[in-house]
Parts: structure tokens; C-alpha cells; sequence
């Protein structure tokens, strides 16, 4: 396979697995094809075989981010208990856990923190 099929097949991987790792939540979903789609623009140029390859290998890398390390979490509103969040995961996420894993609780401070975004970008949801 060459590499603009491999690249071109990486691109329509990371769209599948962010729509996957976002699914019901339109705003991250919609920022991170944005962002996916401005950093493929960017190194569209790239036509070096080492630059390339690194390429290949980000793709891979932010690919195996979207499955398997970033978690949803919705607030789960009960006036009478502290702050609860019912937390979503792909079904990569739930193949790779041990079953006696336990997820880091997600605190009121962590769920009003920005969505960071594989390039380093943060997005934030609109007020």
C-alpha cells in the first residue's frame, strides 16, 4: 500500500474513532474533525519518506488515544449527594480493563476543565 493510501486510510480512522470516543456529543465531535481535518491540510506538503513515516505513527498514536484514553462522563445530578458522574466507554475501553479496574473518579474540578484536543489544542464547550 503506499503511503498517501496509508495516510489517507489513517485520516478516515481517526474521523471513525473520534466519532466513537464523542458519540452524543456534537461540539467535541465537530472540534476534533475540525482539528483532524486543519492538521492533515498542514502537512499536506510533506513529501520527505522519514517525515512521512512520523506522520504514520501520529496517526497511530492519536488514533490509540481517542480509543482507549479518553473517557465521557455526564453529571449525574442528585441534590443530596456530592458530585456523580456516569462515566461512558468504547468497547475497545471495556476489552482492555481487568475486570476488579477501577476508573479515577472524576471530580466537579476535572468535569469543568477544558477538552483537550490530541494537538494540544483546547477546546472549551460554549457557555
Amino acid at each position: 500500500m503506499s503511503t498517501r493510501t496509508r495516510i489517507l486510510s489513517g485520516y478516515r480512522r481517526l474521523l471513525r474513532a473520534s466519532r466513537l470516543s464523542f458519540e452524543g456529543d456534537t461540539f467535541a465531535i465537530k472540534q476534533s474533525r475540525a482539528t483532524l481535518r486543519n492538521q492533515f491540510v498542514e502537512n499536506k506538503a510533506i513529501s520527505d519518506p522519514n517525515a512521512l513515516e512520523d506522520v504514520l505513527k501520529g496517526i497511530e498514536e492519536a488514533e490509540s488515544m481517542l480509543l482507549h484514553h479518553i473517557v465521557q462522563g455526564k453529571r449525574v445530578d442528585k441534590s443530596d449527594e456530592p458530585s456523580r458522574f456516569k462515566v461512558k466507554l468504547t468497547d475497545p475501553q471495556k476489552k482492555n480493563m481487568s475486570q476488579n479496574e477501577e476508573l479515577t473518579p472524576i471530580t466537579s474540578k476535572s468535569s469543568a476543565e477544558s477538552i483537550i484536543i490530541h494537538s494540544g489544542n483546547a477546546c472549551t464547550r460554549p457557555e
